[in-house]
């Protein structure tokens, strides 16, 4: 990993207002995006590219790795804590391990630190065999995608052992780190565009939900400005055409695709939503919420909600035992009562006494010392069968994932 970080003492109220105040003047003239609540905040330089901040106990830090973003990356971010110390009234240190700052020599550190780097990461891929699978700079906490054999999960989408044997670093680096280069070149804003598109991106969707509307229209911006500064980069046209035409916005880029068609985003399949020790196996481009007890993920046709999930667990320090209360059979038009891999599952399913005719799905899953309570709402006996098998594909893998290598 490559740490950069800047730290002082804040020894009053009024000084961290300050501080706060002028890492937002320095963001706001960078446009860089910077949130900031509770003592905690975060900075947006670009997809990947998340500075944390944190002030407690009178101590200010704001740190990130740029191992997985890039060279380019790096080199920004020591000159935004630059800016910030020599604006700043509190004495802040920077601690950069790459020691950009004392000649700014760019090649530098990139033959120094980066390319070695991803050559280490290149080569270990290369060496995977054939049940290995694993993760690459994937540190999205709200889900996974599906695990494939001899292949790794990244935000740049699924690698494969075979492709990484015979890669040029060159090549690897200009693909695999979202900013490589000093300026925010061509490749720069098309691999924001990638990252964007293969994590984020709710497509069809999009349109339900501001953030999600958000996200789709950057990446239109991106590509647009890449194919600006290079117009023979080839890019993922139907995408942004797709998004485009989602937006209402014109169209800006007329090429042929030269991607595979329909082979870019993770959540234009099902993933594994992550609550706690529990994988959710649902529909990727699903509009997700959490109130850190509760989450809900619904799954719409048109501007319909075809199936609504909601999602509540439990601890016990003893093992737990099924709440029968709630899983009244009575006039029940189906229920289920299955094992699979240790987790016990119970579901009944009615339909709503009222004008709506909704199915009402009540599922608990227990597994040792923990239960989901699962309540599903499905307009159909379609969406009740895929309800079922969320049901079927649940797992729960008591232990914390670690960022670089996760198995499902």
């Amino acid at each position: 990993m490559i740490h950069v970080s800047i730290e002082g003492i804040v020894r009053t109220s009024e000084e961290t207002a300050k501080l706060v105040e002028t890492i937002k003047t320095i963001c706001d003239q960078q446009g860089y995006l910077f949130e900031f609540q509770q003592q905690k905040g975060e900075i947006y330089l670009c997809p990947l590219g998340v500075i944390e901040i944190l002030i407690e106990n009178y101590y200010f830090i704001a740190k990130t790795n740029s191992a997985l973003v890039g060279a380019g990356y790096h080199a920004a971010v020591c000159e935004l804590f630059e800016n910030i110390q020599k604006a700043s009234s509190v004495y802040l240190s920077i601690d950069d391990e790459c020691s950009y700052l004392d000649d700014h020599d760019f090649e530098r550190i990139q033959e120094n630190y980066f390319i070695p780097y991803m050559g280490q990461l290149m080569a270990g891929f290369a060496q995977m065999k054939d049940e290995d699978e694993a993760t690459y700079g994937w540190d999205n906490k709200s889900y996974l995608p599906l695990s494939k054999e001899k292949t790794v999960i990244t935000p740049f989408g699924y690698i494969q052992a075979s492709d990484c044997r015979g890669l040029s670093i060159d090549k690897a680096c200009q693909t695999y780190y979202v900013w490589n280069q000093l300026e925010k070149n061509a490749q720069f804003f098309l691999n924001c565009a990638l990252v964007s598109l293969w994590c984020d991106c709710l497509f069809e969707n999009s349109i339900f939900d501001e953030k999600a509307k958000s996200i789709a229209s950057s990446i239109c911006l991106s590509l647009e400005k890449a194919h600006e500064l290079d117009p023979n980069l080839p890019l993922p046209v139907d995408e942004y055409q797709q998004l485009c035409k989602l937006l209402n916005r014109p169209n800006r880029i007329f090429d042929v695709d030269q991607y595979p068609k329909g082979m870019i985003g993770y959540r234009k399949e099902s993933v594994f939503y992550v609550y706690g020790n529990w994988f959710i196996y649902f529909d990727g481009n699903a509009l997700q919420s959490f109130d850190h007890h509760t989450m809900i993920l619904e799954q719409r046709d048109e501007e319909t909600v075809s199936l609504r999930v909601k999602i509540t667990g439990y601890k016990n320090h003893e093992k737990m035992d099924f709440a029968y209360r709630y899983l009244n059979t009575y006039n029940a038009l189906d229920h289920l009562d299955f094992e699979n891999e240790g987790i016990h599952v119970k579901a009944v399913l009615h339909e709503l006494k009222d004008d709506s005719h909704l199915l009402y799905l009540q599922a608990q899953c227990i597994k040792d010392k923990e239960m989901l309570m699962i309540n599903v709402e499905c307009a159909d006996m379609e969406s009740y069968r895929k309800a079922v098998g969320m049901l079927e594909n649940i797992q729960m893998i008591p232990h914390e994932r670690g960022e670089v290598n996760v198995a499902i």
